[in-house]
């Protein structure tokens, strides 16, 4: 668990300072971090599009901005934000910076100091955080990025359907046949789930930081030699550049005992970042966002609840342009292979400058007829050349594979017993008085997995009520 999270005081407006570390001087202010239990339990809500991650409002500095979720990120420290929001030059780390792994290569961030950082119910003063001065997401609008090591000491619950999340205390997951384990790798620092992928069981990478269903090294064909007989490949965008991964669609994939399928795997290239790490596969949001889920990073667990969401929000390629805007025009950066697009004439390098008889420019933005439903034609118009006609297909579709996880009918998973009810018990330990103080803090003692700093607060609080009794509370 992360040394640094536990030392953390309730909703009593308090706050704790942190050790500080050794590169620091003494000038520097102290680093403290503050939870509110009362307002904890209370639900953010998830902003922009499901596909792009986990998006919430934060504060940073006291600017309102978005935070995502990268659970595979080897970012250290508290969180990656924006140079916007705290500038290159604000509380230099001795000129430090901090490395990541990504596809394309090595990103180097520099170290600085946010002077606070709001995350519902939680409020970090003077922290260690990593700065960059490029995009963190497709959605403009986010300036922090959240890794695993902020989670350690927490249990983030998203709701999809209602479209919240909320982070409360860790260790109040209950650990049943429905839950999976997380493990935290001890030489990457990273979430591992145990997955089956072809019939072949590997641990895999558990990584909300990007949209893709599976990702498969290329050094392990076993794990795709069960996807249909159409492959097609995608351009991504690494830390050096463009970067061509495969892409096969595979029957089904298990996370824990959870079904999963069809599912459309990236196949990444040679010496990517999961090879690198030397692990063979990662689970992103694509397939996260097919029901809702718990995950107690810090209790080693993560499960999964609601209904079968996975009709609604798989959504693959249809005709195969990859783009991006240039101008009052659309510039195609890839044609994806056997694509109903890779049929035509087009080609990277086009510029797109009408869909459907209408301009980009009057689109403003809104390009979905770029990939229309199944059946249905898209006119692409290149830049000074002719109009294109493209019929739509679900080409990547597992031949007689439903987009289902369960059989129709299945009623939906129950949102796991007691999630929140320590952290509702924590923030009445701390607020209330006399009996009702004490049943409440007796609740956060008496839950086996809370952290032991949660539990001597409520140690602490309970004796204010039995002055007289030796051993308050059960440890």
């Amino acid at each position: 668990m992360n040394p640094m999270l536990p030392l953390v005081i309730a909703s009593l407006c308090l706050f704790i300072s942190l050790p500080v570390a050794s590169a620091q001087t003494r000038a520097e202010p102290e680093a403290r971090f503050g939870f509110n239990a009362t307002k904890a339990v209370e639900w953010l809500p998830l902003s922009g599009d499901e596909a792009d991650g986990i998006l919430f409002p934060v504060t940073v500095n006291g600017q309102a901005t978005y935070a995502d979720i990268d659970t595979g990120s080897t970012v250290s420290d508290v969180a990656l934000i924006s140079s916007k929001l705290v500038p290159l030059a604000n509380g230099a780390k001795d000129g430090k910076a901090i490395s990541a792994n990504g596809y394309g290569g090595v990103s180097h961030y520099p170290i600085r100091r946010a002077d606070s950082l709001v995350i519902g119910g939680i409020t970090l003063l003077n922290q260690q955080v990593a700065v960059t001065d490029k995009p963190l997401s497709r959605d403009e609008r986010v300036g922090v990025t959240i890794g695993i090591k902020m989670l350690m000491g927490l249990t983030l619950q998203v709701d999809w359907e209602n479209r919240r999340a909320r982070f409360l205390l860790g260790g109040d997951l209950p650990k049943d046949a429905d839950t999976v384990t997380v493990a935290i790798e001890t030489r990457t620092h990273l979430p591992i789930v145990d997955a089956e992928i072809c019939g072949i069981r590997v641990q895999a990478l558990l990584d909300t930081g990007t949209d893709s269903d599976v990702h498969l090294v290329p050094e392990q064909e076993k794990l795709w030699e069960c996807a249909a007989p159409v492959r097609s490949d995608i351009r991504g965008i690494g830390a050096g550049g463009p970067v061509i991964k495969g892409l096969a669609s595979l029957p089904v994939v298990r996370i824990g005992g959870r079904p999963m399928g069809p599912v459309t795997a990236s196949i990444d290239p040679e010496g990517g970042p999961l090879s690198r790490r030397g692990i063979s596969a990662s689970v992103g949001t694509g397939l996260l966002r097919r029901s809702n889920f718990v995950l107690d990073a810090g209790n080693s667990a993560l499960a999964f609840y609601g209904s079968d969401r996975t009709a609604r929000v798989t959504d693959r390629t249809r005709i195969g342009i990859q783009y991006r805007p240039d101008g009052k025009g659309l510039l195609i950066t890839h044609i994806m292979k056997a694509s109903p697009a890779s049929q035509t004439i087009l080609k990277p390098g086009d510029r797109i400058c009408a869909l459907n008889g209408r301009t980009i420019e009057a689109l403003a933005g809104k390009y979905g007829d770029i990939s229309p439903p199944v059946g249905k034609i898209a006119r692409v118009g290149v830049c000074a050349g002719p109009t294109v006609s493209i019929l739509a297909s679900d080409y990547l579709a597992f031949p007689g594979v439903p987009d289902i996880a369960f059989p129709a009918g299945t009623p939906a998973v129950p949102e796991p017993a007691g999630v929140g009810r320590v952290t509702e018990a924590f923030a009445r330990c701390v607020n209330l008085s006399g009996e009702e103080m004490a049943e409440a803090c007796s609740i956060v003692l008496n839950a086996p997995r809370v952290a032991n700093f949660w539990k001597e607060t409520a140690r602490k609080r309970q004796a204010t009520a039995f002055p007289n009794a030796a051993t308050p509370g059960i440890p």
